[in-house]
């Protein structure tokens, strides 16, 4: 008994249990708890990065200033060569502002709209997150942030998509890459940078892009299709159970889990998947020309240092340090659209996240065939 509460009370069982009781909690608040209330709706959140650590700076610089690691003497010269590199570097801005204006006024006077003035002037980096599921539900925050971005974004703006996703159903991520697709329509530049996998439906969407950036260990590819369905006719047969499906369409259903499955019908699957391959492929055609698209369309992946080789990915850099090098010429405006929640709302938000996080993670275990390992990243 001692031995099973033991095994049971591990982390995995104690998180699991957790958030079952959770779960239950909330139900039980919906159904005898309810409150009328306005729903609010989703709304955009903005993050400078330009800014994010300055607090941070200034309270480690008191801290070492509580216990200096200098000579008095030295920290005195140093803070007196800072000063007036600062002050040189205030000259400098205040120099480039003043030429700034100086065009900008040229320009106006030239009879340019201020409209146009913005669009040469502006110098914006937006960042995008995107953490796909199988089906992509998380598209629905993504066009519309992209539906905004293409009322404020300028010409010269840049929009980073931070792109984490295995694949997962061919019409949710075509929808998906044809958000991407709206913002080279609108002649907006568009990078993506990938930190851990972009894989079949997820490179399908990076493939649009103008540049693709990857972490060294990220995972690319499994450029391919795939579809299975159990079969259960033979069952049904041996228990005398009799299965009858109407349709109006020759081609209507063609393989299912209850009816027999034809050789046509096993054909018209194939071709299917085979069209559906072929349309993925143009895809990846059009958005990078240079690739042998027959040598790396076999569903193989592989590691981001591999895949530049074979022309997926533009540059090995993982996306901190794309968006940090952003920093010094840019104002880099991270976006992300928040939704209003009690605690308790917040807490099984949390624990699902987590869940995903470990299925979507895990290590192929011991004695796991490779095929197993790549059905993941189809």
């Amino acid at each position: 008994m001692n031995e099973f509460i033991e095994q049971y009370w591990s982390f995995y069982n104690a998180g699991v249990t957790v958030f079952l009781f959770a779960g239950l909690a909330l139900v039980v608040k919906l159904l005898f708890f309810k409150r009328k209330r306005h729903k609010k709706e989703p709304h955009l959140a903005f993050k400078h990065w330009n800014h994010r650590f300055e607090n941070d700076f200034g309270r480690l610089e008191k801290e070492l200033h509580v216990k200096p690691f200098l000579p008095k003497e030295a920290t005195k010269m140093l803070m007196k060569a800072r000063k007036k590199e600062d002050k040189e570097e205030k000259r400098k801005d205040k120099e480039k502002s003043a030429e700034t204006i100086t065009t900008i006024r040229e320009k106006l006077k030239g009879g340019l709209k201020t409209e146009e003035v913005l669009k040469q002037h502006s110098n914006c980096v937006y960042v995008l997150t995107f953490i796909g599921s199988i089906m992509a539900s998380e598209v629905e925050q993504l066009r519309d942030q992209i539906s905004f971005l293409l009322q404020v974004a300028q010409p010269a703006d840049e929009i980073v998509v931070r792109l984490t996703s295995p694949g997962g159903a061919v019409p949710q991520y075509g929808l998906a890459s044809s958000q991407l697709e709206r913002l080279k329509q609108a002649g907006l530049r568009c990078v993506v940078c990938v930190d851990t996998v972009a894989a079949s439906g997820g490179y399908m969407m990076a493939a649009v892009a103008d540049k693709i950036i990857a972490a060294p260990f990220a995972i690319i590819g499994s450029i391919g299709v795939v579809a299975g369905i159990p079969n259960f006719h033979r069952v049904l047969q041996k228990n005398e159970v009799d299965y009858h499906l109407f349709t109006a369409g020759k081609y209507k259903r063609t393989v299912t889990p209850f009816s027999e499955v034809t050789d046509e019908g096993k054909q018209k699957m194939q071709d299917d998947i085979v069209a559906i391959h072929e349309a993925f492929k143009r895809l990846i055609k059009d958005g990078r020309p240079d690739v042998d698209i027959e040598k790396i369309a076999t569903g193989e992946y592989w590691l981001a240092s591999q895949a530049k080789e074979k022309g997926l990915v533009d540059e090995i850099m993982t996306s901190d340090d794309y968006l940090c090098s952003k920093l010094d010429d840019c104002e880099v405006i991270e976006i992300k659209t928040e939704f209003e929640q009690n605690r308790l709302e917040k807490l099984i938000e949390g624990g699902v996240s987590l869940f995903r996080q470990w299925t979507s993670s895990r290590i192929p275990g011991v004695g796991e065939e490779l095929d197993d390992v790549r059905q993941r990243y189809q």
